[in-house]
């Protein structure tokens, strides 16, 4: 890769990883520096160009025989990862996670949805879970920068979260079924905000509404390749891929840089500020391998649980929209009744999925996807495995007892929601352990060092010159998708880093 050089002994910054919260952070960081500073960052992936991972994507699997059917061979596209951890608990539980230059942005769907103002008090609010230990209004101005960056194309005025200027691009469009609900529901039924392109940009096409949203083969949603690969171009910064961070070496009270694995060998990279920007399952698991330990550190993982339906119509049809999932339904994320008993739940309506198999009424149905939040647990946790240095422990037994009760009152919930809708029959799939590729916790935020790793500034309790991103570092996650937010955070990581620096 272009822009990889040979890393130096010294540095002021030490950044680990390329994904949306390293990248950010970084955005913001070098528009306050001066042309002098030094920045390493480590990626423990390889580098993956479009063209190539779209190619490897339709190879056949060596040795199957199968022109048709492909797997992607390369780290940098790689969403099932059991290979990098071994899962304990309840063995259906899969995690997913993408490693490689640009992190999840590689594989992402691209849906980026604000949090709502309730999902940082939910405590104070609705007497459950965790208060966040900043609020809505922290975010708002970093939410509208990465909007801005990742040129969304989102809803029309009213929201369902507080914001005072249009979406850089005009929403996708509604299928036929969504525009019914849009009429029945004009305040809680919405385009859902997305990175995938509706208008063209210098370095994304227009999304072409195929589905094929995790490996998107006309480079529409944005990336860290197409969307900010200039930060790692900055010459200040050096790329190192293909190396795997060790630990944080430390030295009375401070973090004093990184060890890592290059060429078989350890090396040592001095630096004045230490950032790990991994994810909710390195970030604890490296801070564990340095000996920076706490009742708190790992625990808490966890993520939303999803569940698949279709809805048989009679005489309207679906698929007729321009993008792959078009529409939000808040009907049952934002009551404060059922939140005191119940996970909120985020509806998103799909533009893709299985058709019928009656002649004529092939695209009468609507596929929706239920999102619901779930709660941190201390009985769920990652940790480093002394044993087996090489895969990391993440241990799982089952979503909270709160967000079960949300998804057995799901047939009826969705069956009120699509009431407007000529509906002949809905169907449900199983709830499954899969992933939603939204790893949360384990490194949880907050004011006390007794029960939190990182401050509201997500710099370490301990270790003031050394920061975690990413979601590792929230409290607990709402039913939304999470990297608009992560993003956001490290954005204004970067501003009070330089605040606190001034």
């Amino acid at each position: 890769m272009p822009f990889t050089r040979e890393p130096r002994r010294d540095y002021d910054v030490a950044v680990v990883g390329t994904g949306f919260s390293s990248s950010f952070f970084l955005l913001g960081l070098l528009s306050k520096l001066g042309p002098d500073a030094r920045i390493l960052v480590v990626e423990r992936g390889g580098w993956m160009d479009h063209a190539s991972r779209t190619a490897a994507a339709r190879a056949p699997e060596p040795g199957s025989g199968d022109e048709s059917a492909g797997k992607v061979q390369d780290d940098a596209a790689n969403t099932q990862s059991d290979q990098y951890y071994r899962g304990t608990g309840n063995e259906e539980k899969v995690w997913r996670f993408t490693i490689g230059f640009g992190g999840g942005s590689n594989c992402w769907w691209s849906n980026v949805p604000r949090f709502l103002p309730s999902d940082f008090q939910t405590r104070s609010r609705f007497g459950v879970g965790r208060d966040w230990p900043i609020g809505y209004d922290d975010l708002a101005p970093y939410y509208d920068q990465v909007e801005t960056v990742m040129s969304l194309a989102g809803p029309e005025a009213p929201w369902p979260f507080p914001r005072d200027k249009a979406y850089p691009q005009p929403q996708h469009r509604f299928n036929d079924a969504e525009r019914l609900l849009k009429k029945a529901y004009p305040t809680s039924f919405f385009s859902v905000p997305t990175a995938r392109a509706r208008v063209a940009t210098e370095g994304r096409n227009v999304c072409c509404g195929n589905g094929v949203c995790h490996l998107c083969p006309v480079d529409a949603k944005f990336t860290i390749q197409n969307g900010l690969l200039k930060v790692y171009r900055d010459p200040r910064v050096d790329v190192l891929l293909g190396s795997e961070v060790i630990g944080v070496e430390k030295a009375a009270g401070r973090a004093t840089g990184i060890r890592y694995r290059l060429g078989g060998g350890e090396r040592v990279a001095n630096a004045g500020l230490v950032v790990l920007g991994s994810n909710a399952l390195f970030n604890p698991v490296i801070l564990q391998r340095s000996g920076i330990d706490h009742p708190k550190l790992g625990r808490g993982l966890h993520e939303q649980v999803g569940q698949m339906a279709e809805v048989f119509l009679d005489g309207v049809e679906g698929f007729n929209g321009s993008t792959s999932v078009t529409g939000h339904s808040y009907l049952l994320y934002d009551d404060d009744q059922r939140r005191r008993q119940m996970a909120a739940c985020l509806v998103e309506t799909w533009n893709i999925g299985r058709i019928r198999t009656e002649r004529g009424r092939w695209q009468q149905v609507l596929p929706v996807r239920m999102v619901f939040e779930d709660f941190p647990s201390d009985d769920n946790y990652a940790a480093f495995d002394p044993a087996n240095p090489a895969r990391p422990i993440m241990h799982f037994t089952d979503h909270s007892a709160y967000t079960q009760k949300a998804i057995d009152r799901a047939a009826a919930d969705l069956a009120r929601i699509m009431a407007p809708l000529p509906v002949e029959r809905i169907e449900f799939r199983p709830v499954l352990e899969e992933s939603e590729a939204h790893i949360i916790g384990t490194t949880p935020m907050g004011k006390d060092p007794a029960t939190s790793i990182v401050d509201p500034n997500l710099v370490h309790h301990q270790l003031r010159n050394l920061l975690v991103l990413g979601s590792s570092t929230f409290p607990q996650g709402g039913p939304a998708n999470p990297t608009l937010t992560l993003s956001a955070l490290a954005l204004r990581a970067a501003d009070r880093l330089a605040g606190a620096s001034a």
